[in-house]
C-alpha cells in the first residue's frame, strides 16, 4: 500500500502539473498509470491469497507472472476483468487512455483538425493544428472527463488504502475506527 500511495501521489502531482501547463498529452497517460495502480491494489485487496500476492510483489515479483485462481496470468486485461465488478467504469477509461500511452491515432486527432470546405469540395481539405498543441484542439468536455476520471481513480484507490489501514495489524475480522 505504501508503494501504491507514493506512486499515486506522484501521479496526481504530475497530472496537475501537466494539466496546469496545458499538456493533456502527458496528463492522459498519467491517468492510465493511476488506473494501473488501482486495478493492482483492487486485486490484492480482494484476493483470497492476498498475503501471498503481496509478499510476492514485495519480493520483486511482477503481476504478469502470477496466475489467478482460474489459472489465468494477471496481465492488465485480466486485472481489469477482476476489477470490473467493483469499478465498472475502469475498462472503458483504461482503453481510452491507452491510446495516449502508445503513439496512436489519438495523438494525430488531438494534433490536427481536418477542415473540409463545404462550399467548394474540390478545394480539398485543410489541416489546422500546431506545435505545441493549441488549447482549442481538445474539447473542454474531454478535459473535464479527464479530470473527473483521475479524481475517481484516485478516490477509489485510496478507498482500498483506508480499508487496509482500518485492519492492518489487527486480528482477522477486527477493524479500527479511522475517525
Amino acid at each position: 500500500m505504501g508503494a501504491a500511495m507514493t506512486r499515486s501521489y506522484s501521479l496526481v502531482d504530475g497530472f496537475i502539473d501537466a494539466f496546469d501547463s496545458w499538456n493533456p498529452i502527458v496528463a492522459a497517460p498519467t491517468l492510465r498509470m493511476q488506473i494501473d495502480s488501482l486495478v493492482r491494489v483492487a486485486y490484492v485487496a480482494r484476493a483470497e491469497q492476498a498475503d501471498e500476492v503481496a509478499a510476492y510483489v514485495i519480493g520483486g515479483g511482477e503481476f504478469r507472472h502470477l496466475k489467478d485462481p482460474n489459472g489465468q496470468k494477471l496481465l492488465d486485461r485480466r486485472l481489469l476483468e477482476h476489477a470490473a465488478d467493483a469499478h465498472p467504469w475502469v475498462q472503458e477509461v483504461y482503453s481510452a487512455t491507452s491510446g495516449w500511452v502508445h503513439f496512436s491515432p489519438e495523438h494525430v486527432r488531438a494534433t490536427w483538425k481536418v477542415i473540409q470546405n463545404d462550399d467548394d469540395p474540390s478545394a480539398g481539405m485543410r489541416f489546422s493544428g500546431g506545435v505545441p498543441l493549441p488549447q482549442d484542439m481538445i474539447p473542454c468536455e474531454a478535459l473535464a472527463q479527464l479530470v473527473m476520471a483521475m479524481t475517481k481513480a484516485t478516490e477509489e484507490l485510496f478507498g482500498y488504502v483506508e480499508a487496509w489501514e482500518s485492519r492492518k495489524g489487527l486480528p482477522a475480522g477486527e477493524v479500527r475506527d479511522l475517525e
